[in-house]
């Protein structure tokens, strides 16, 4: 299935062209989601029917879904990403990535509504992490997507002592804003060494209604006025301190509140499956002295956690939690590849390999569902600190690029487990590789062209 997708993608971008994402503005995206349900909706009704339709939503589907996910979002962690740009330079309009996600996102939904057709209160214990986990992904990801289009993002630049209503679009025509707002004064602090530890604008807002606000706006806290958020995005660095001038961003995203509550379902959802988990008391001491020993390694190799002299970007609510969930996830899945690795050389000098539903692999799978589990805090924290700090949840920025391709890599491997049938080898395996993408998310992307002066998450370097 997902070969045939490839192809008929490359075929429309042939035949087509790319992807025209503004032509999904409200009410076309409204339409295009009514019409998407109502097709998932169909085949979980006709499953018994259509022997397709009965494949869609199990295991079996879900993992060369994601394989392709992974592969294709690879592609595009590789290359650097501009708009209008070749076909693997601009990978959020290359038809085979965008019809790979909304195969993955048909599988979620068909996998949902199965799931619920089930659905006893004897296995609400099970079923309801499950459930959590699957919509909230499915909610978040079909709504941003879609409600991308509808997303407004308009830079104004502003004069001390002067009142201005017009901005920028992205191509660069100028809007007329229902606010007025006039910059009273622009505020900056440094370190010693001369780097920017603060700076902010003080504003006075006239809304559309003739109420005055006055608002300070600093980098990690915007203000929001009739439905549109206003950004510290910049000033004018010559002048430094001394700047008489503040370029604000203003953001209108009025999908967030259903992308928000696919993330807290997701939260919910890894939160249960956390307290869920179970381990051998046997197996628990040894472990957790592995996870200690990773848990040091990872943090001497985050210095940015110990740095006094933060950029204003990291100085947020969600630094210390982002950092800290990813510490420990990292950790986890770090020992979770030694033990894979162990494994597999052990069992290759002694002739095979086990029942895979006995030790190791058991405590391999709690190792990762519960490094899955800090992950997802990890992305979802993260998501939040990027809205507060640069007015979107998911950019596609390299960094998050490689995040989702290791979370979906990992997902692989949990969906693999879930098989009858299986090689235990090539879930080891698959436990290797992953971790191995693990280290492009942590450092590696620092190191590729693709982040080189694009990634808003290469400050630390």
């Amino acid at each position: 299935m997902g070969g045939a997708l490839v192809v008929a993608g490359l075929l429309l971008q042939l035949i087509i062209g790319p992807v025209v994402w503004k032509a999904f503005a409200w009410p076309a995206n409204a339409i295009v989601l009514a019409v998407f349900l109502a097709i998932i909706d169909a085949i979980f009704l006709l499953r018994k029917r259509v022997r397709v339709f009965r494949f869609i939503g199990t295991y079996q589907a879900a993992i060369p879904a994601l394989a392709y996910a992974v592969v294709l979002t690879v592609v595009m962690g590789v290359t650097r990403q501009k708009t209008d740009g070749t076909w693997l330079n601009d990978m959020l309009t290359f038809w085979p990535f965008v019809l790979i996600y909304v195969y993955v996102a048909m599988i979620l939904g068909v996998a949902i509504l199965r799931r619920l057709a089930k659905l006893q209160l004897s296995s609400l214990k099970r079923d309801v992490p499950f459930l959590l986990n699957h919509f909230g992904l499915f909610l978040a990801m079909t709504t941003a997507t879609l409600g991308n289009a509808d997303m407004q993002r308009l830079k104004m630049i502003t004069v001390v002592g002067e009142p201005e209503f017009r901005a920028l679009t992205q191509e660069g025509a100028v809007r007329e804003m229902p606010l007025t707002i006039e910059l009273k004064q622009f505020i900056m602090e440094t370190y010693d060494n001369g780097k920017p530890k603060r700076y902010a604008s003080e504003l006075l807002i006239r809304s559309k209604g003739g109420e005055e606000i006055h608002a300070t706006v600093d980098v990690n806290k915007p203000v929001e006025v009739d439905g549109w958020k206003i950004y510290q995005h910049g000033y004018d660095t010559q002048m430094g301190a001394n700047s008489q001038m503040a370029i604000l961003e203003h953001v209108s995203d009025p999908w967030l509140p259903l992308v928000y509550a696919g993330i807290y379902m997701m939260l919910g959802g890894a939160l249960l499956l956390l307290t869920y988990t179970r381990w051998s008391y046997k197996r628990l001491l040894p472990v957790g002295i592995l996870v200690v020993v990773a848990l040091g390694i990872v943090s001497y190799f985050m210095p940015v956690i110990r740095s006094t002299k933060l950029v204003p970007a990291l100085q947020s609510p969600w630094f210390v939690p982002h950092i800290l969930v990813y510490i420990i996830c990292y950790s986890l899945m770090g020992v979770a590849a030694v033990m894979a690795i162990w494994t597999l050389v052990g069992r290759k000098k002694s002739g095979g390999f086990q029942d895979s539903s006995k030790p190791p692999y058991a405590h391999l799978d709690n190792l990762v569902y519960v490094g899955l589990l800090f992950m997802t805090f990890g992305m979802m924290f993260g998501a939040f600190w990027a809205k507060e700090a640069w007015g979107h949840y998911w950019a596609w920025d390299p960094k998050e690029t490689w995040a989702a391709i290791t979370w979906f890599s990992y997902l692989v491997y949990i969906h693999y487990r879930k098989l009858t049938k299986q090689k235990p080898s090539l879930a080891l395996l698959l436990l290797v590789v992953s971790f191995v993408l693990l280290q492009m998310c942590w450092w590696g992307i620092n190191y590729l062209p693709s982040a080189q002066g694009s990634s808003a998450h290469t400050y630390g370097t």
